[in-house]
């Protein structure tokens, strides 16, 4: 009642409880369309009195459902201070969160007590209820295209006329370093130049055969956002340990061999190059879960509980095939069912935190088979719904792989499906030894960088 005698006699008090509040923070149905009203009045820069609110709420056959002229007098005579507007505010929004977390508990409680087939699948669905309730604390309902453009529900806050005049501005001081793409750049510039970097929400796949450097190139895209972009990444790593991952961010930022530093057979100059990359390490957060056999809600409530904890920007799964779904069959056609359930859940996740989320994922056999071995989107192993789920598909391809002599030290990224861009190949450069692949483009610092390539096709 305060917030609303706030409303209906101050233009400040009406912009920031507009702003603040939804008519679902209101516990009282009146005071719901009472809400509404000012609100709407609010958007279309409309003038706000009691008796222009009485006329509007007279026009849509509500004024007697919130107890007539009288009721807005009583309103008006509550208001107080227009000075205190945002404590009233936040405890009008307060009360409504402790109601849902109410609500949501009370779910949780009814659930638990009907004793769930699949207990973990339940304790995901409480977890995201909850999860749900802080992500969206400040959300509305649907949005109109002028509400966007003129940013009042925009995610910048700001117009769009405004916001693409900042980034003209932004592109034409751009720096010689500056990466240019919109997403977070994994400083694969040709690359980045092609998908504009990692998109936010976007679930992108790395797929390949066995050796092809699947884990190794996306340990560099979670090295390259976390040291060069100085971004929180998470990882699960269902295949490897946390201490051999560590090895090869090792191995991949000083520049010196596996081998070497698994016998200690460094030189001086070696042994200082690994002292500095493990110092480096040390001052950016990379989190790494390697608990093996993880299912599928398991590793979204863990990715949430990280997304809290070190507000990670990118999150790494390594790989699809080794996840378990919600269910207990993991068998023949139950498993492509079982797959497409973890895309789904994947793509789910990625915009329920509102990062992108690079998964790596098998191709099958049909590969090897084919002249050439080049992959296409049909050799996506168990599951063609992951064409469906991806935003960005991306097949790694080594033709030396194959034949030594065939572009030794080159890999091939084919972009197979971008939702938001162009597809196409883009060329790198891979060092084996070290794990470390690096654009051919003169401007990236990395391994391979001495000519730019000329070579898209076969």
């Amino acid at each position: 009642m305060m917030v609303l005698g706030c409303m209906l006699t101050s233009i400040n008090a009406l912009n920031i409880a507009a702003e603040g509040l939804s008519d679902r923070d209101f516990y009282y149905n009146e005071h719901r369309l009472v809400f509404r009203v000012l609100q709407e009045a609010y958007r279309t820069d409309q003038p706000v009195d009691m008796h222009l609110i009485a006329e509007e709420l007279k026009r849509q056959g509500q004024l007697q459902a919130i107890g007539g002229i009288a009721y807005l007098t009583t309103l008006a005579q509550y208001a107080g201070t227009s000075a205190h507007i945002k404590e009233y505010v936040a405890l009008v929004h307060n009360k409504a969160l402790l109601r849902r977390m109410i609500d949501a508990a009370q779910r949780v409680e009814g659930e638990a007590f009907g004793e769930p087939g699949d207990v973990l699948s339940a304790l995901d669905e409480a977890q995201q209820l909850f999860y749900k309730i802080g992500q969206t604390a400040n959300s509305k309902d649907g949005v109109t295209i002028r509400e966007v453009l003129e940013g009042a529900k925009s995610e910048s806050g700001s117009p769009f006329l405004e916001d693409l005049e900042q980034r003209q501005e932004e592109y034409a001081n751009r720096g010689p370093d500056d990466a240019g793409v919109t997403g977070i750049p994994t400083h694969f510039y040709d690359l980045d130049n092609m998908i504009d970097g990692l998109g936010r929400s976007n679930l992108i796949i790395i797929a390949g055969r066995p050796a092809m450097g699947k884990t190794a190139i996306a340990l560099n895209m979670a090295e390259n956002v976390a040291l060069k972009g100085g971004c929180a990444v998470g990882m699960f790593s269902l295949e490897m340990s946390a201490d051999q991952l560590v090895h090869r961010f090792i191995c991949s930022q000083s520049e010196v061999e596996s081998d070497k530093i698994k016998r200690g057979s460094l030189s001086g100059q070696e042994y200082q190059q690994v002292y500095e990359t493990v110092e480096r390490l040390k001052d950016h957060t990379v989190i790494i879960d390697d608990q093996a056999g993880l299912g599928i809600n398991e590793l979204r409530a863990r990715a949430r509980r990280m997304k809290e904890a070190y507000d990670i920007q990118l999150l790494v799964v390594d790989y699809m095939q080794l996840l378990s779904g919600s269910g207990s069959a993991r068998s023949g056609e139950s498993r492509q069912s079982e797959i497409s359930e973890i895309s789904r859940m994947m793509k789910n996740l990625a915009r329920e935190l509102n990062i992108p989320v690079v998964c790596l994922s098998q191709l099958s056999r049909k590969v090897e088979e084919r002249i050439g071995h080049r992959p296409i989107m049909s050799d996506l192993r168990e599951s063609g719904s992951i064409e469906q789920d991806a935003d960005v598909i991306l097949f790694l391809y080594r033709r030396e792989y194959y034949d030594p002599h065939d572009k030794p030290g080159q890999a091939e990224v084919i972009v197979a499906k971008n939702r938001h861009g162009s597809i196409g190949s883009v060329h790198l450069a891979f060092r084996k030894e070290l794990g470390q692949f690096g654009s051919l483009s003169l401007k990236d610092d990395g391994p391979g960088n001495s000519e730019p390539y000329d070579d898209y096709g076969e």
